[in-house]
């Protein structure tokens, strides 16, 4: 069986992190949506139950984008050449 990379373990983390990325960032646009009243989504969340969730995922959010940023910018600083592979002595 062939030993997996760092690379494989990152470019997993960046796709895993970038669905959740997307989840969330629905939920809290949503959420947003309702308690403002726009388009009409105040009817599917009342006001409490969308500030709720808006103040509930907003770490979640950040923690996430922390996450997929920090590895995609190493990805792409391994792939600009700007950082190089790691040698064995």
């Amino acid at each position: 069986m062939a030993r997996k990379t760092l690379s494989f373990y990152m470019i997993k983390t960046i796709r895993i992190s970038g669905w959740f990325l997307l989840l969330i960032a629905l939920l809290c646009i949503v959420s947003g949506l309702a308690m403002s009243g726009t388009w009409g989504l105040q009817k599917l969340l009342d006001s409490d139950t969308a500030l709720a969730i808006h103040q509930t995922f907003v770490w979640p959010l950040a923690g996430l984008v922390l996450v997929h940023a920090a590895a995609s910018t190493y990805m792409a600083m391994r792939r600009w050449g700007w950082i190089g592979r790691r040698t064995k002595n």
